[in-house]
């Protein structure tokens, strides 16, 4: 299973916003220069994201986008969902004429949806980014 370029490139930003969450609203050329993103693709990735409420944005020189929630309250898979649409997680309906091996692959479309879907909607952008925090550190983890 792969995402598109387009949640590829969603989450990338998702991630940088929630590092900002508590300093306020990155403009969408920040977040491409930190991400190497195209810039009109990423405005448009953030207007889909704005519309489905999981930014804000402002206008200005302070302005940009910024998250309308904290991380923990944003789960992933809805992110993908917003950006991918339904058809990723969407199940195939029974053929009467399916053959044996068919029905098979149906089958086994239908868990691995399942397995991707609960693994989408159990994950916040939160842990993702702390995650991601951890790995760009070399995996190694510092107590102060």
């Amino acid at each position: 299973m792969q995402l598109s370029k387009r949640t590829q490139y969603g989450l990338r930003a998702m991630i940088c916003l929630a590092d900002a969450y508590q300093r306020g609203y990155l403009q969408t050329k920040e977040l491409a220069k930190r991400e190497g993103l195209p810039n009109k693709f990423l405005e448009s990735i953030l207007s889909a994201l704005t519309r489905g409420r999981f930014l804000t944005s402002k206008i200005g020189a302070t302005g940009g986008y910024r998250l309308t929630k904290a991380p923990r309250d944003i789960v992933v898979g809805d992110i993908v969902a917003r950006l991918e649409g339904n058809e990723l997680l969407d199940e195939q309906e029974a053929d009467p004429g399916e053959r044996p091996g068919e029905i098979a692959i149906r089958l086994m479309q239908s868990r691995l949806s399942e397995a991707l879907r609960g693994v989408l909607n159990t994950v916040t952008l939160a842990e993702l980014a702390e995650q991601v925090s951890a790995q760009s550190r070399g995996g190694q983890m510092y107590y102060i």
